[in-house]
């Protein structure tokens, strides 16, 4: 998928993630800009070894450890504990995404260069792109709307 759909879709699956752990919307200015920057991260292998490097949970795991350690140490370990999961939570959509594609990705690299996909799609088709991000769009609206207050959602009138 092209750079503006991983953004599209991690902020609609770190906000519906976040709605789901019961975390208040305040949580979403911290969370939310750290999962944009923590999905443009996998695709920095793109010259070498492209969704094999950087795209595996060894290296989601390695990355968020070292984000919350670093932030550990200047910061509040609440506001670390955020800033660790807004990481994984980024990282791991554009892993989620990227196995929606004909290539798939390396989930299990260093143990495995099995590559893993759940469909079909070309990263490049202008169709697969829109439709992502309509309901990356969708999803994320409905989470802030939810952890809002604004509807109320498993509840009878």
């Amino acid at each position: 998928m092209n750079r503006s759909t991983h953004v599209a879709f991690t902020i609609g699956f770190t906000t519906a993630m976040l709605w789901g752990l019961r975390a208040n919307v305040s949580s979403l200015l911290v969370v939310v800009p750290i999962a944009v920057a923590a999905t443009l991260i996998p695709d920095m292998d793109l010259r070498k070894a492209h969704r094999l490097l950087l795209h595996n949970i060894s290296a989601a795991a390695m990355f968020t450890i070292l984000v919350y350690l670093a932030a550990s140490k200047n910061l509040p370990n609440w506001l670390a504990e955020l800033a660790a999961l807004g990481f994984l939570l980024g990282y791991v959509s554009h892993l989620l995404l990227d196995m929606f594609t004909i290539r798939g990705v390396a989930l299990l690299y260093p143990l495995s260069r099995r590559f893993y996909r759940l469909a079909r799609l070309r990263s490049n088709d202008p169709r697969a792109n829109t439709v992502l991000k309509m309901a990356s769009a969708l999803l994320t609206a409905y989470s802030v709307a939810a952890m809002s207050g604004i509807i109320r959602v498993g509840s009878l009138p």
